[in-house]
């Protein structure tokens, strides 16, 4: 009799715990109550995934991070909102036009500075990315500014290294920030040589643990270099070979040239000032370059994070698929949106848009694949079209809209990247990004099985059944 007494008072005290756990940080009641089933059906276990998956960021660390303005961007923005409020047009490439509530609807939400004149080249296959990222790396003169959420100490990670030590001893500043929980499996001196030759190395919310870093949510998956504030890239590639044991042959990188490089410029410089503690950077005017370039693309360069009041990332898609008059296509690793995204995409099809999703077929994330799946039917059942990309690991994280209008960078369609990591966007207003967007789509649908209703309703009840309690995790994972 005693033995259920004592359990019963363990697990009131356990039930107290959780909800004092989940309701002394500010969520989403979806990711209240998702936790609080984790807490409750899980007694002390659910803590310790708590404690890997939902602690938040010191308030500290996200005011740091949110408040890294420079000098300058704010009155850029307060202009171009002013020219919006007067209707005068901010968007100069040809045929773009009509798109002025998202520019507006960007610019509210994370200062998205609009730029014109960028040329804009398309990298979607890894060896061209790398063969011209080591070229330009080669010629620089000036500084070379890195930020990554995955580094591997494969041939490509040593090669990367062994580029930024030779220019370091030439006397080009570099600095490197990088991601512990994506780049775990790198070695503690693999930058010692570097930081010798001048370099400079941070850890993005590095704790005392070094490599080991128990804290999954909340990470820095942002991929950008500037080189000479006169080229930048930006995209879903990470820096190494391989994805998690899985060939990646298809992702998407954007090289910029133009006015959009002091924008990422700017971006680098308030995560670097955010993380560092002894190597801030103080004087970042020389680091602008007028650019040399011009082209005819306009674009915003769009962050997101936790320490965002608006989820702005998620804000422009919603603005792009509900711009859309002809075609949707998107493709991401990853497929779990919000019932916000889940609804827009529904009214579409059922408008009679051409909506279709791709995602890889085998992924990295057992339950974010069966999460993925499980909306992946909803897409369908509402009159889209699915494809599961069979070559390799889809890596590429687009949506490209009536061939016009683009948006890729490191954002994954899913909860995850709207809400619980720091991201980075580029939203595109051009019709020639957009007509190389459609290309490359069905040049990967010719690789890709279609995801039908026939494929769906031939699964086993346990596959259906997995794939439903995937979801149930969904605001969480």
């Amino acid at each position: 009799m005693w033995i259920w007494l004592v359990l019963g008072f363990l697990y009131i005290i356990n039930a107290l715990t959780a909800i004092i756990t989940v309701f002394r940080s500010h969520r989403d009641i979806s990711a209240v109550w998702a936790w609080l089933l984790v807490l409750l059906l899980l007694p002390v276990v659910g803590f310790l995934i708590y404690f890997v998956f939902g602690r938040k960021l010191r308030a500290n660390r996200m005011q740091d991070l949110m408040t890294q303005r420079l000098l300058g961007i704010d009155d850029l923005v307060d202009q171009q909102q002013q020219a919006l409020a007067a209707d005068q047009p901010l968007i100069g490439t040809p045929g773009s036009g009509g798109v002025s509530e998202l520019v507006r609807t960007l610019l509210r939400a994370d200062d998205a500075l609009v730029t014109t004149h960028n040329d804009v080249q398309v990298l979607a296959l890894r060896e061209a990315f790398f063969k011209q990222l080591f070229e330009d790396i080669a010629v620089a003169t000036e500084h070379i500014h890195i930020e990554a959420y995955t580094i591997r100490p494969d041939a490509i990670g040593h090669q990367l290294r062994d580029l930024l030590i030779e220019k370091a001893h030439a006397g080009v500043t570099v600095r490197v920030l990088y991601d512990t929980f994506g780049s775990h499996d790198l070695p503690n001196n693999f930058w010692k040589k570097l930081t010798a030759a001048g370099g400079q190395v941070e850890r993005f919310v590095a704790t005392k643990l070094g490599r080991w870093n128990p804290r999954i949510n909340f990470r820095n998956h942002r991929k950008l270099i500037i080189i000479d504030g006169q080229l930048a890239y930006l995209g879903g590639f990470n820096l190494g070979k391989e994805h998690h044991g899985l060939p990646m042959l298809r992702d998407t990188q954007l090289r910029i040239q133009g006015k959009a490089v002091a924008v990422a410029q700017a971006r680098f410089l308030m995560d670097w000032n955010g993380t560092s503690k002894q190597q801030k950077v103080k004087n970042v005017d020389v680091l602008f370059r007028e650019p040399v370039v011009t082209g005819n693309t306009t674009m915003q360069i769009v962050s997101g994070g936790p320490e965002q009041q608006v989820e702005a990332i998620k804000l422009g898609y919603l603005g792009l698929i509900n711009q859309a008059k002809r075609s949707i296509w998107i493709e991401s690793p990853y497929f779990v949106p919000d019932d916000s995204l889940l609804d827009a995409l529904t009214i579409a099809a059922n408008a009679g848009v051409d909506v279709r999703v791709m995602i890889p077929k085998k992924a990295n994330q057992i339950l974010m694949a069966k999460a993925s799946l499980f909306y992946l039917n909803q897409v369908v059942a509402n009159g889209g079209q699915a494809f599961l990309y069979e070559e390799g690991f889809l890596h590429a994280k687009t949506i490209v809209v009536d061939g016009k209008y683009v948006s890729t960078g490191t954002a994954n369609f899913d909860i995850r990247s709207f809400k619980l990591n720091f991201e980075i966007a580029a939203f595109i207003y051009d019709h020639r990004i957009g007509k190389t967007f459609q290309k490359l789509f069905l040049a990967d649908m010719e690789r890709a099985m279609p995801y039908t209703q026939k494929v769906i309703k031939a699964k086993t009840r346990p596959k259906q059944l997995s794939e439903e309690l995937s979801r149930l995790l969904a605001p969480i994972l």
